[in-house]
């Protein structure tokens, strides 16, 4: 029984790595496309630049996504120290992507609106930093089970 929920979390480890990698890379390649988009105001060119850095942000995420899945693929233990570090690393990318309305539009819409854009990011930083605490304590669960074996 144990082997065969480690397969089931190797196969879906790996599956969610391939599709990570694909994200990232699509999110990386519309995030550039915004460079070739004809920008004639002051506004739509800080929209769009708002627009292509979060969309290479969302590509960074995805990547830290995918080494996570990988070493869950690779070593069967999800609960170490590197995925909880990476699982870190995505909540400040999530923080970083909800302060960018606030830095390219809050000259147009106010700081008040654009800081309402980005607030949902600003809430799934906090739901990984949760999560990264959680992974933490599984963590100390493991190792105290280790050292019990």
């Amino acid at each position: 029984m144990i082997n065969k929920n480690i397969n089931i979390i190797k196969r879906s480890s790996l599956v969610i790595m391939i599709l990570s990698v694909l994200g990232a890379v699509l999110s990386v390649i519309v995030g550039i496309s915004f460079l070739t988009l004809p920008m004639k105001e002051k506004l739509t060119k800080d929209i769009y630049i708002g627009q292509m850095l979060s969309y290479c942000i969302q590509g960074a995420i995805l990547v830290l996504a995918a080494i996570v899945f990988f070493r869950i693929f690779r070593s069967n233990r999800p609960f170490t120290r590197g995925n909880i570090w990476a699982i870190r690393g995505i909540s400040g990318l999530f923080l970083l992507k909800a302060l960018i309305p606030i830095f390219t539009q809050s000259a147009a819409l106010g700081i008040l609106k654009a800081g309402l854009i980005g607030s949902g990011s600003a809430f799934i930083c906090v739901l990984f930093l949760f999560f990264a605490e959680i992974m933490r304590y599984g963590r100390l669960l493991q190792n105290e089970s280790d050292e019990t074996l």
